[in-house]
């Protein structure tokens, strides 16, 4: 259950975030262990000197072109897979996502448009960076009409639109039409990534407390309807749902403050992979289609790895921070 979205299958007007437990035990047990895991982690990583432990696709003998190559196509991955679901959502007259029911009426409607606009942009790669303002906007507007912790679940989507704006959408994209458009913003490049990357783990990090460790009661009623406590099947039966809910909103913040602080990222992302995909063929669409933008930035954090202290490579044609573009620079073209 670490990793989804229970808001999704359930009433989401009965289980307000109950703010209170920030001063319970409930609260301050996960962050103490959070912040003590990701604390020892970056002390290990950086006794390493940044090396990864899992091999990135230089290490397995990917040439230095086609890594390049590789890494200018992820902006479209990105674009297209945050299209789709801005269109099932524009459409569907939400917010992004399920839970962001938008109302009927002038509103409503002018958001949902906005929704289809940029995911049609994003599509096409037509007029991207606009695209990527506009999504940021919608951000913003949907923070004032839900509040800012429904949208701080999602504060990936304004990495993604940081990421754009920066990049661009990449290649196969209407906007290489127009030289100017499609060139990536060069001083904002070598923040993109790093902001997608923290963003992504603030997104994680908030989810821990709003649907787990700040609302049991949602929780708990998701899990009556899905049985996912295995923990009883493996002879823990002590560990019932409550104490589920607990360990794993502590096992979501960890994720989130270790994606934040960027070490061993690769590693973390091939870890996050199994829970994050376990649920699927049990949540069905629903599931699939919310989470593709979070896929395409795992492909991009995957490929990419971790950061250098200079910019040295291009991610569409920019230079960029990255451990494998060290290795890059001294290959032949």
């Amino acid at each position: 259950m670490t990793l989804l979205h229970e808001r999704w299958f359930v009433d989401n007007a009965r289980y307000p975030v109950q703010l209170d437990a920030i001063f319970t035990s409930r609260t301050w047990i996960p962050v103490g262990i959070a912040a003590g895991i990701t604390l020892l982690a970056v002390l290990a990583w950086r006794q390493r000197r940044g090396r990864t432990l899992v091999p990135g696709p230089i290490e397995l003998g990917m040439s230095g072109e086609n890594y390049k190559r590789l890494l200018s196509w992820m902006p479209l991955v990105i674009g297209l897979h945050t299209a789709v679901v801005l269109l099932v959502s524009g459409v569907s007259l939400r917010l992004f996502f399920p839970n962001l029911l938008l109302p009927r009426n002038f509103l409503g409607a002018v958001l949902g448009l906005t929704e289809i606009a940029v995911g049609l942009s994003f599509l096409y790669g037509a007029l991207t960076r606009l695209g990527a303002i506009a999504l940021a906007l919608a951000w913003v507007a949907g923070a004032i009409v839900f509040g800012p912790l429904p949208l701080l679940e999602h504060a990936e989507l304004l990495g993604i639109a940081f990421f754009l704006f920066a990049n661009g959408r990449g290649p196969l994209a209407l906007d290489m039409a127009m030289e100017r458009l499609h060139q990536p913003i060069e001083w904002l490049v070598p923040s993109a990534v790093p902001v997608l990357r923290v963003l992504i783990g603030l997104s994680i990090a908030v989810v821990a407390f709003t649907e787990k460790l700040w609302n049991l009661p949602m929780g708990l009623a998701f899990l009556a309807d899905h049985p996912f406590n295995f923990f009883p099947a493996l002879g823990m039966s002590s560990i019932g749902n409550r104490e589920f809910l607990i360990i794993a909103g502590t096992v979501e913040l960890t994720l989130g403050l270790l994606l934040i602080s960027g070490a061993f990222t690769r590693l973390l992302i091939l870890i996050i992979w199994v829970p994050f995909n376990l649920t699927l063929p049990l949540l069905g669409w629903r599931e699939l289609v919310g989470h593709l933008p979070t896929y395409g930035i795992m492909a991009l954090l995957l490929v990419w790895g971790k950061e250098r202290t200079r910019p040295t490579m291009a991610l569409g044609g920019v230079a960029e921070r990255t451990g494998d573009a060290e290795r890059l620079r001294q290959e032949p073209a």
